[in-house]
C-alpha cells in the first residue's frame, strides 16, 4: 500500500474525546506496547477503577462519545460507532489498548490529564488476554464494580435463596409464609392469628372483586364446615366475571384509560371503553401475563392477528391527544411516542426510563441514548380505528338485518311480479298514446368551472356538478363547454338532491337554495366577446311561494328561484332561448348561476342540459334516449329504445309500479346500519421513520441518529430481523434473562392483595426505589410466575443449595406459566393474607408501617370501590359486565368547568346510572367529582399506585352527595320493606347487608337508640319525614320509613363500611 493511502485511514482515528475504530496496524506495532503483566488482573480491583477514572467521562452513563460506551459490558465489547475496541484474547489487536498507548499518530487517550502507565496499560492487557472476563454471572450485564449503580440488587437475576431453617413451621400455609415467618423469627416477632370469617369473606370479595359479599355469600362460606371451605371461596371468586372488572382497574390504571383527548378541547373517545372491554375479558379468561402484555404493546405485528389482538393494541392509544387549532402535529406524537416509552418502562420493568428522555439518568444506568433506542421501537407506529362491534350490537345488527332482508325479499317479489304479469299489457298501451313531442336534453360536459367567492365546483361522469369547500353568503357560478348542438332552443337546470345538508339540493343548512339570476351566453369561434343569449318562459316542476322560477331572469338580490317546502328532491326548471343561435363548429356556451339573496343559500349539486328540439318546453328529467325513442315511429324503433321506453314507463310513468318500487326503495334505505362501535389501534408504519435524539427533549433539535435497542444494562437484545419491531421489544421483556418484567409484575399483584407491594416504590425499582422489604420472597414469586406450567421453579444453577435446607413445599413448587389467577390464589391462600389487620402492641413501635407483614394491612376502600359498595349494600347496583361508559348524576356546574362547555354530560337513564365505578365516563380535563375526591388517579399518566387521602370532603361527599344518599334511601326501604312488624329486626336486616354480619350488643344498643330517637323526630315533622323517606306524608308509615333512611345513612357511613380489615 502506497504511504499516502493510509493518510484516510489514519486521519479517522484520532477526533478529540473519541475513541474510534481503525484499520489493525501491522504485527510489527505490538513491539510498541507495553507487556502484559504477569500477574492476573482482577476486573472490580483492578480494571474497572482504571476505567472509571479515565474513560467514564467520554464513554460512560453521562456522555457515550462515538457511540462509545464503557462502563456496561455489553456496550463495552460491542463497542462504538466505528466497530469494537476490545478484542477479548487479543489485546494487541484492540483499539482501546493502541489508543491508550499512544500508537495513533502520537495521540494519547485520554485526552487530558494524567496519562495510562506502562503497569496500567499491562493490566488492561492482561484482563483483555485472559479473555477480558466480567465478574457477572450472566451475559450481557452492566459491569459491577463496588459503586456502579449497575450493580444493583433490580439489575441482578432472580434466584431462589432457601428460607432459614424454621423454630415452628406449625402456621405456613405455603411458601411464602415460610420467607414471612423466616424474617419474622429473625426479628423475634411472631404472627398475628387468622382473620375471622366474616372478616375473610368480606376482605376477599373485596379484593378479588370489588364489590362486598352478599349476605348469601357470607352465610354460605361461614357455614361450611368443610376442610377446603376457604379454597373454594376463593374459587369461586377467581371463576366471577366481576374479577376481570376489580384487576381491569388495577390495570387501567397503568394503562392512564380515559374516556376523552384530554389537553383543552378534551374531546370525548365515545369507543373508548373497546379497550377497557378486553382487558376485562383477558383477565376473566386468564390469558398469561406474557401474552397479555406482548398483545398490547404488539398485537398487530404478530402472525395473522385476530381482532382482539388488534384491539389490544389501545393500550398505547390512551394517550393523551391535542386537537386545538394550530398545533404542531409532529411534536404532539413525538410527546405520545415519549409517553408510550416511560409508560412501558415503568409497567413492565419499573424504571423511571422518562428521566432519560433530556439527559443520561442522574442515578440510574440508563443513557438518553437508550431512551431514545427505546424511542425508536414506538416511532415507527401508526394511530388508526378499526370497525369493533361489541357482542350484543352485532347480535342485534344480525337479527334486525335478517328481518329487514326478509321484508325487503317480500317487497321485491311483488314488484318482480308486478312487471312480469301486470305491467306489459300496460306498457303496450302507453306506448300506443305515448307522446311524441318529448324533448331531447344534451347535458353540457363542462371543461371550465369557476366561482367567485372561493368555492369549488367539480363535475363528474354524469356530468353533475358538486359545489365543496367554502360556503360563502353570496356566489357566482359559471359553467363553460363546448357546444355539442347546432342551434340552442333551450336550456334545462336540474336543482339535485344531495344527502348534505338535510338531503337538499342548497348548500344552506335546511338544504334550500335561492338563484337570483340564471343567464346564458354563447362565444363564437374567433370572437372577442361572447353574446347573450336572451331567455324567456321559464317553467319549473315546483316553486317556493313568492320565490317563483321567473324571478330567475330578472336578476333581483332580494329574491329568486327557491324551492320549500319540496326541499329534499331534486327539481328542474326550463328556459326557452327567445331567438335560437345558430352554432357553428368549435362553438361555446357559458352559463352564468347567480345567488346573491346572502345567507348562503347556493346550489350544491345541479346539472345544465341544452336542446335543440322545436317542441314545446317541460319542466322534467326526460333522458334524452327517451325522448328520441318517443319522438321515432314505432317500426322504427331499435330494441335497445324499447328497453329504454320500457325501464322509463316503469319507473317514470306507471303509478302502481312506481309505488311497488318506492316502497321497496324506502325500506332498502332503512336497512340497519352495522354498528358504528370503533377501537383506536396502533399499527406499524410500512416506510418506517428515522430516529435521532432530541437534544435536550426537544423534537426540534435532532442529535445523532439511533437504532432501536435496549438498555445495555438488561440482558441482551436479539431481533427477529434486521429491522427490529414492537414484538422484538415485547418478547425482549419476557426473556427468562429479564431481572425486571416478573418481579414489577408480582409486586403489582402483591399490592392488590396487601394494598402496598414487596417493593414500595412501585414505579421505582432503580437506585432511587426503595428496598424490597422480602427480598428472596419477591424473587421466589418472581421465577414461579414467570416459569412455565408443570415445571419446577427456576431455580437454575441453585437446585443443590435449594436441597440441602429449604422444606420441601418451596423447592417442590410448579411453574405458573404467567397467569395471573394462579398467583392471585397463591397470595390469597396463604397463612399471611389471611391474618387479622388488628394492630398489636408489641407491632405498633417495632413495624408501625407492617414491612415485616406480621399482620394484615387496614385499608380505606378505593374510589370505585367506595360507591359500588355503597350500591351494592342498597340493592341498586346494576351488575352488568361490559360495555359504554355511563354518566352518573354530576353535580351542578361541574360540566361548565370544561374548555367552552364543550362538556356534555347527559346523565345515563335507568339503572345504567348505578353500573360499576369502572365504567364512569373519565373527562381527563372535567373528571368525575366524586372519583378525585377519594384519590383516583387523573389518567394523564401512568399510575402504579393510588394515595389514600383522609379528609372532611371525604365524609361530606359520603352524607350529601345525591347517589349515596339515593344509596341510603333506598336502603331504609328495604328495611322498611322487610316483611316482619318487628323494627330491630328490620335493623339487623341493613346492618347485615351492609356488613355482611350481625351487629354485636353495643353496636346495637347505639343502633336502636338512635332508631328511637329518629323515629320521634320524624313523627313530629311528617312534612319533613316524607322528603327523607321519598314519600307521601299522608302515608301513615312514613315517619318509620324516613327512620329507616337515617339509620341506613349511619349504617352506610361507619368507618367499617368503606374500609377493608
Amino acid at each position: 500500500m502506497h504511504v499516502n493511502a493510509l493518510a484516510p485511514a489514519l486521519a479517522l482515528l484520532w477526533v478529540p474525546g473519541f475513541l474510534c475504530a481503525a484499520t489493525p496496524k501491522t504485527a510489527a506495532d505490538a513491539t510498541k506496547l507495553p507487556a502484559p503483566s504477569r500477574v492476573a488482573a482482577d476486573f472490580s480491583r483492578d480494571i474497572h477503577p482504571l476505567l472509571a477514572k479515565n474513560c467514564f467521562s467520554c464513554h460512560g452513563q453521562e456522555k457515550q462519545k462515538n457511540g462509545l460506551r464503557l462502563d456496561l459490558k455489553a456496550a463495552a465489547l460491542a463497542g462504538g460507532d466505528s466497530g469494537k475496541v476490545i478484542v477479548p484474547g487479543k489485546s494487541a489487536e484492540s483499539k482501546l489498548v493502541r489508543m491508550v498507548a499512544g500508537l495513533v499518530e502520537g495521540e494519547l487517550m485520554p485526552p487530558k490529564g494524567a496519562r495510562l502507565t506502562t503497569a496500567e496499560i499491562g493490566k488492561l492487557r492482561a484482563w483483555i488476554d485472559a479473555g477480558a472476563p466480567w465478574p457477572d454471572p450472566t451475559d450481557g450485564t452492566a459491569s459491577r464494580g463496588p459503586s456502579s449503580p449497575a450493580s444493583h440488587w433490580a439489575f441482578k437475576p432472580a434466584v431462589i435463596t432457601p428460607p432459614s431453617k424454621l423454630r415452628d413451621g406449625k402456621w405456613t400455609a405455603n411458601p411464602i409464609d415460610h420467607f414471612v415467618l423466616a424474617r419474622l423469627e429473625k426479628e423475634r416477632l411472631k404472627p398475628s392469628p387468622e382473620a375471622d370469617r366474616y372478616t375473610l369473606v368480606r376482605r376477599l370479595s373485596l379484593d378479588l372483586l370489588g364489590l362486598p359479599p352478599t349476605t348469601e355469600q357470607v352465610r354460605e362460606f361461614v357455614n361450611d364446615a368443610s376442610p377446603n371451605a376457604y379454597e373454594k371461596l376463593v374459587d369461586r371468586l377467581l371463576a366471577s366475571p366481576h374479577f376481570g372488572e376489580r384487576w381491569a382497574r388495577h390495570w387501567l390504571d397503568l394503562a392512564r384509560y380515559a374516556d376523552s383527548d384530554g389537553y383543552e378541547k378534551d374531546r370525548p373517545r365515545p369507543f373508548a371503553y373497546t379497550y377497557r372491554d378486553w382487558v376485562i375479558h383477558a383477565i376473566n379468561r386468564d390469558l398469561p401475563y406474557d401474552r397479555f402484555s406482548i398483545e398490547q404493546l404488539a398485537g398487530d405485528l404478530l402472525d395473522k392477528p385476530t381482532h382482539e389482538q388488534l384491539v389490544a393494541t389501545g393500550f398505547h392509544r390512551q394517550t393523551l391527544t391535542n386537537t386545538e387549532g394550530g398545533v404542531d402535529q409532529e411534536e404532539f406524537r413525538c410527546k405520545a411516542v415519549v409517553d408510550r416509552v416511560s409508560t412501558t418502562s415503568t409497567v413492565w420493568l419499573g424504571l423511571t426510563m422518562g428521566c432519560a428522555e433530556c439527559h443520561s439518568h442522574k442515578y440510574d444506568p440508563l443513557s438518553q441514548r437508550e431512551f431514545f433506542s427505546l424511542f425508536a421501537f414506538f416511532n415507527n407506529a401508526s394511530e388508526k380505528d378499526i370497525k369493533s362491534p361489541q357482542h350484543d350490537e352485532l347480535a342485534a345488527y344480525e337479527k334486525a338485518k335478517k328481518s329487514h332482508d326478509a321484508e325487503n325479499t317480500k317487497l321485491k317479489s311483488a314488484l318482480d311480479a308486478y312487471v312480469k304479469a301486470d305491467l306489459p299489457p300496460k306498457f303496450a298501451e302507453w306506448l300506443k298514446t305515448a307522446s311524441l313531442d318529448a324533448v331531447p336534453w344534451r347535458p353540457l360536459a363542462p371543461d371550465k368551472l369557476s366561482a367567485k367567492n372561493g368555492t369549488t365546483l367539480k363535475a363528474d361522469k354524469e356530468q353533475v356538478i358538486t359545489a365543496s369547500g367554502a360556503a360563502p353568503a353570496k356566489e357566482t357560478y359559471t359553467v363553460e363547454a363546448k357546444s355539442h348542438v347546432r342551434r340552442v332552443t333551450g336550456v334545462r337546470l336540474e336543482a339535485i338532491d344531495d344527502p348534505d345538508p338535510k338531503k337538499g339540493p342548497g348548500r344552506h343548512s335546511d338544504g334550500n337554495f335561492v338563484l337570483t339570476h340564471f343567464t346564458v351566453q354563447v362565444q363564437l369561434p374567433g370572437a372577442k366577446d361572447a353574446v347573450d343569449v336572451p331567455l324567456q318562459k321559464p317553467l319549473a316542476d315546483h316553486s317556493q311561494a313568492r320565490f317563483p322560477v321567473a324571478n330567475a331572469l330578472k336578476g333581483l338580490d332580494t329574491s329568486g328561484w327557491a324551492v320549500a317546502p319540496q326541499i329534499q328532491k331534486s327539481h328542474v326548471a326550463v328556459f326557452e332561448a327567445k331567438t335560437p343561435p345558430d352554432l357553428p363548429e368549435g362553438a361555446r356556451l357559458i352559463v352564468t348561476l347567480d345567488h346573491q339573496y346572502n345567507s348562503g343559500y347556493t346550489l350544491g349539486q345541479f346539472r345544465l342540459s341544452v336542446t335543440e328540439s322545436a317542441g314545446p318546453l317541460k319542466p322534467d328529467s326526460t333522458p334524452e334516449t327517451v325522448a328520441m325513442a318517443l319522438a321515432a315511429t314505432p317500426d322504427k324503433r331499435t330494441p335497445k329504445q324499447i328497453e329504454a321506453l320500457s325501464k322509463y314507463f316503469r319507473e317514470q310513468v306507471d303509478a302502481d309500479a312506481k309505488t311497488l318500487q318506492a316502497a321497496l326503495d324506502d325500506h332498502t334505505k332503512k336497512s340497519p346500519a352495522f354498528p358504528a362501535t370503533t377501537a383506536a389501534v396502533i399499527t406499524e408504519e410500512p416506510a418506517g421513520r428515522r430516529t435521532a435524539i432530541h437534544l435536550r427533549g426537544n423534537f426540534l433539535d435532532r442529535g445523532a441518529e439511533v437504532q432501536p435497542g435496549t438498555p445495555a444494562v438488561l440482558h441482551p437484545f436479539k431481533a427477529r430481523g434486521p429491522k427490529p419491531d414492537r414484538l422484538d421489544l415485547a418478547r425482549w421483556l419476557f426473556d427468562p434473562a429479564n431481572p425486571l418484567t416478573a418481579r414489577v409484575a408480582v409486586n403489582h399483584v402483591w399490592k392488590g392483595l396487601f394494598g402496598r407491594g414487596l417493593v414500595s416504590s412501585m414505579d421505582d425499582f432503580g437506585t432511587r426505589g426503595e428496598k424490597p422489604t422480602h427480598p428472596e420472597l419477591l424473587d421466589w414469586l418472581a421465577l414461579t410466575f414467570g416459569s412455565p406450567r408443570n415445571s419446577t421453579e427456576a431455580n437454575k444453577g441453585n437446585e443443590g443449595a435449594a436441597s440441602l435446607t429449604s422444606p420441601p413445599s418451596v423447592q417442590n413448587g410448579r411453574g405458573m406459566g404467567w397467569s395471573r389467577k394462579e398467583l392471585v390464589k397463591l397470595i390469597a391462600m396463604s397463612a399471611t393474607y389471611r391474618q387479622a389487620s388488628v394492630v398489636r402492641t408489641d407491632l405498633r413501635d417495632r413495624d408501625p408501617n407492617n414491612l415485616l407483614l406480621a399482620r394484615q394491612n387496614r385499608l380505606r376502600l378505593e374510589a370505585e370501590t367506595v360507591r359500588d359498595s355503597y350500591l351494592a349494600a342498597s340493592g341498586l347496583l346494576n351488575t352488568k359486565v361490559g360495555g359504554p361508559s355511563i354518566r352518573p348524576p354530576l353535580p351542578a356546574d361541574i360540566a361548565a368547568l370544561g374548555y367552552a362547555n364543550s362538556v356534555k354530560w347527559t346523565e345515563s337513564p335507568g339503572t345504567e346510572k348505578n353500573r360499576r365505578g369502572l365504567y364512569i365516563f373519565f373527562q381527563r380535563t372535567v373528571p368525575y367529582p366524586m372519583l378525585m375526591t377519594f384519590d383516583a388517579p387523573d389518567s394523564n399518566s401512568t399510575c402504579t399506585r393510588r394515595e389514600r387521602s383522609n379528609t372532611p370532603l371525604q365524609a361530606l361527599t359520603l352524607l350529601n352527595d345525591p347517589v349515596f344518599y339515593e344509596c341510603a334511601q333506598s336502603l331504609g326501604q328495604r328495611m322498611a320493606a322487610l316483611d316482619t312488624a318487628d323494627p330491630f329486626e328490620k335493623l339487623r336486616h341493613g346492618f347485615q347487608r351492609c356488613f355482611g354480619r350481625l351487629p354485636n350488643a353495643e353496636e346495637f344498643a347505639l343502633l336502636a337508640r338512635v332508631y328511637d330517637s329518629q323515629l320521634k323526630l320524624a313523627q313530629s315533622n311528617a312534612e319533613n319525614a316524607a322528603k327523607i323517606a321519598g314519600g307521601k306524608k299522608d302515608d301513615p308509615a312514613v315517619a318509620e320509613k324516613a327512620t329507616f333512611v337515617a339509620l341506613g345513612r349511619v349504617m352506610l357511613n361507619l368507618d367499617e363500611f368503606v374500609t377493608r380489615d
